[in-house]
């Protein structure tokens, strides 16, 4: 999970489809049916806002794969234990976010599995759920919303594939790691493999800026634009990888103030001439 920038678009594509997603929710009322239209029209946006991977887990998504999440349930909640959140002034149980179910700003694109696993869990911090939109600045959601926070250090992903708590004992990191379910076995597998090979293509890069081969200048830029889509978060399962080229970004920097030394002395005069290799 990464932090992304989806600020609302502006086009009269998006217009037509507020405005009718507006429309559907002046309609809706609690326990009601969706109008899935509005969600097969609004998942365009989503994917293109989240680089087509899923909202939580970062798994490359498209097609039928693809499931427009409500960050907060549209029906009913269950807190931490699974019991069902009930309302504060009377007996019931509490309906869900209802009033938030055409809302965009309530929209995730989200792969199968992670919409599945999360369902209706929604617990917060202090045991205090809105019941209306006045509400919602009140309350302190456990799960993150990847575009109103910023996750990083709340994960942490080792080689092997698994992810803990950034910080021991962090119950909020535990929730989210639960609530998701992913220390699934697929995900666990595709992460270990995406860890084992990025770090093969930085040392791949850091091979071929040691000693550039012509031949393979097609392959270097291939990695090199491989590892620009990781710097700007577009790549599957970007936050594991991220941790994954730390060593090699590192050792290519030291390579490259290396090479810049040489030139120096070599020329006699800063920036003379144009680098050995080209950074990516």
């Amino acid at each position: 999970m990464i932090k992304v920038d989806f600020p609302e678009p502006r086009s009269e594509l998006w217009a037509r489809w507020k405005a009718r997603a507006e429309a559907a929710q002046r309609q809706h009322s609690p326990g009601a049916d969706l109008n899935d239209s509005v969600y097969r029209a609004v998942r365009r946006w989503l994917l293109l806002a989240f680089a087509r991977k899923c909202a939580y887990c970062e798994r490359s998504i498209r097609g039928h794969a693809v499931r427009v999440d409500h960050f907060r349930p549209k029906r009913g909640i269950r807190r931490l234990g699974g019991e069902a959140v009930v309302l504060r002034a009377k007996p019931a149980h509490h309906p869900g976010y209802h009033f938030l179910v055409y809302d965009w700003r309530n929209l995730l694109p989200s792969c199968e599995q992670c919409n599945l696993a999360k369902s209706n869990l929604f617990h917060t911090a202090d045991g205090w759920w809105a019941e209306g939109h006045p509400e919602l600045e009140r309350e302190k959601p456990l799960l993150v919303h990847p575009v109103r926070e910023d996750p990083q250090g709340l994960l942490r992903f080792e080689r092997d594939g698994h992810v803990y708590p950034g910080a021991r004992d962090d119950a909020r990191a535990r929730y989210v790691i639960q609530t998701l379910d992913l220390n699934r076995e697929e995900l666990i597998n595709d992460r270990a493999e995406a860890w084992e090979l990025t770090e093969l293509e930085m040392e791949s890069l850091l091979l071929w800026t040691r000693a550039p081969r012509p031949d393979q200048e097609r392959l270097f830029n291939r990695a090199a634009e491989r590892f620009r889509t990781i710097k700007r978060g577009l790549a599957e399962f970007t936050a594991l990888k991220r941790l994954a080229i730390l060593p090699g970004e590192k050792a290519l920097q030291d390579e490259w103030a290396e090479q810049e030394r040489r030139r120096r002395t070599l020329l006699g005069a800063a920036g003379a001439a144009q680098p050995m290799v080209r950074a990516p």
